[in-house]
């Protein structure tokens, strides 16, 4: 199934035909492979146009693409995305990027999920953002710069859904020392700006976080031991989208 899904997003099905009025059909028809449209929004720079969230029955993988109001095309996205229109560039990529993170984790996240339920509740920052129906969980480590330019885009994810960052030190001392700081710091943060701002002080690639004390030090192990590892995470920033 993987090699089906990989064929789907590799491969532009462009088919002109009468009789089928959904794009399901057509990757049906041609491919055998039962597939669901989780989501379609209309481009702001032609409407005629739709970007569609797709997933795949059996295998449970997603795939971004655009297809035409009569969905009659099938043209998958890739980070590659080229157009003269801001708002549309950015929910493209948005969604890419949210498929790509949901594609890469949620083979493990119910272990990842089943792990944090038992975390102190001082190791989760929790942002309360515009909608309680949706909730991201961000595992990221201070060092990772993926994980730093992920930050930089919170408040995109707040306005979507609740965020519960956990911030992990797997990249040696220099990290874990700064995950210290930031259970030490954010435990008297009350609102969303507070915990952002130490969030982006400590994160920043120039700051150099205090040596942290052995019992600080423990507990940043203990998050790294709970939440790492085969068939948990393997790579950073780990995200999971969840719609409550």
């Amino acid at each position: 199934m993987k090699k089906k899904i990989s064929s789907l997003v590799a491969f532009c099905l462009c088919i002109n035909f009468a009789y089928a009025s959904k794009i399901t059909d057509i990757i049906e028809k041609q491919t055998g492979q039962k597939t669901m449209v989780l989501k379609e929004t209309t481009l702001n720079q032609d409407s005629n146009l739709k970007l569609i969230t797709l997933k795949d029955d059996e295998s449970g993988f997603k795939v971004l693409a655009i297809t035409n109001k009569q969905e009659s095309i099938f043209l998958p996205i890739s980070s590659a995305f080229f157009t003269n229109n801001d708002k549309d560039r950015d929910m493209v990529l948005q969604e890419f990027n949210s498929t790509s993170y949901y594609n890469l984790t949620f083979k493990t996240q119910a272990e990842v999920k089943k792990a944090i339920t038992k975390l102190p509740k001082d190791y989760i920052i929790n942002l309360k953002g515009k909608n309680s129906k949706k909730v991201f969980y961000i595992i990221s480590d201070p060092l990772c710069p993926h994980c730093q330019e992920e930050l930089k885009h919170i408040d995109q994810k707040l306005e979507l859904g609740d965020v519960k960052m956990i911030p992990i030190g797997w990249m040696g001392d220099e990290s874990a020392d700064k995950v210290a700081e930031i259970y030490s710091s954010i435990k008297n943060a009350k609102t969303n700006s507070e915990k952002i701002n130490i969030l982006n002080k400590i994160y920043a690639k120039t700051y150099k976080a205090p040596k942290a004390d052995n019992k600080s030090l423990a507990n940043v192990q203990e998050v790294v031991r709970a939440l790492t590892g085969k068939g948990k995470v393997e790579a950073t920033p780990y995200i999971i989208e969840e719609d409550l």
